[in-house]
């Protein structure tokens, strides 16, 4: 009955009582910002995980299609060697540690962000034992991508392999 009585009653609400309803409700929407501007963040950071994973990929692809006993004797003969992929001239591009990049030649851009993409051999894979049975068809290959937001550096990391052209 009381309850009728006081939402019938023309007095109203008190300045006070407004202020502090505005200032629980403005408290309530900071928390529930905070939430939608983390989940914002860690999405964005997701999607530029993916991009760097799908860059690592289309790498591991580019050097597949290359002469796999050139490729594997490389990395077999100089264990520390390292395979860089830029693009120049609107294709992907190989450099081996020793070579000159051409200054025509970017790291690999997605969405304004530059994916600087190096392939190493993978070392725990070739001293396994069976590795010297499939040598001739299959080689192991890491994939390390890196990219910088807002000078942070991030990474990723892609271990695949490259098979022979006698299997595919």
């Amino acid at each position: 009955m009381k309850f009728k009585k006081v939402l019938s009653s023309s007095k109203g609400l008190t300045l006070i009582e407004v202020l502090l309803s505005l200032t629980i409700l403005g408290i309530i929407l900071m928390g529930s910002m905070k939430f939608f501007s983390q989940a914002y963040s860690y999405t964005n950071m997701n999607q530029k995980k993916t991009a760097a994973i799908n860059v690592a990929r289309n790498a591991l692809m580019y050097i597949e299609k290359d002469n796999f006993i050139v490729i594997r004797d490389t990395f077999e003969n100089k264990t520390d060697e390292e395979l860089s992929i830029y693009i120049c001239k609107d294709k992907y591009s190989k450099f081996w540690k020793e070579d000159d990049i051409d200054s025509s030649c970017n790291p690999i851009k997605i969405n304004n962000v530059e994916y600087k993409v190096m392939i190493r051999a993978d070392k725990d894979e070739l001293d396994k034992v069976n590795y010297n049975e499939i040598r001739s068809y299959y080689f192991p290959l890491t994939a390390y991508v890196t990219w910088t937001i807002n000078g942070k550096e991030n990474s990723t990391v892609l271990e695949g392999a490259i098979k022979s052209e006698d299997i595919r």
